[in-house]
């Protein structure tokens, strides 16, 4: 699971979204802070779709816990990223995840939540 973490960080480094979006499970769901959480691996893509014009500067995804059990797996950490907007604005994020994976039949990870919030204060 932390070499499929290593690929979705390179995903999204290299701002390829069609990657990213395929590291998710079909029923997946992706969310923020306490906004409604993205469902479904068709509508995560479509939303990532939305930050095609940005360029990633730094992306750092680093998993300060990980546990697998069986087939699944839960990770937790921080995150940072560093963008240029399509109209040339430096934006800067952080804070922590928490990912949810399932270990599929062909023996790739997928994930099955991933939720990012600020750091807390």
């Amino acid at each position: 699971v932390n070499r499929a973490l290593d690929a979705y960080r390179g995903a999204v480094y290299r701002s390829d979204m069609a990657a990213v979006t395929a590291m998710f499970a079909p029923s997946a769901s992706l969310s923020h802070a306490d906004e409604a959480p993205i469902i479904g691996d068709v509508a995560i893509g479509a939303f990532l779709a939305t930050f095609a014009g940005f360029h990633v500067i730094d992306y750092r995804l680093d998993a300060a816990s990980t546990r697998v059990v069986g087939d699944r797996a839960f990770q937790h950490g921080r995150y940072a990223e560093s963008v240029l907007s399509p109209d040339g604005r430096r934006l800067e994020v952080r804070g922590i995840f928490d990912a949810a994976w399932q270990k599929q039949p062909d023996g790739y990870w997928r994930i099955t939540r991933m939720h990012t919030a600020p750091e807390p204060k």
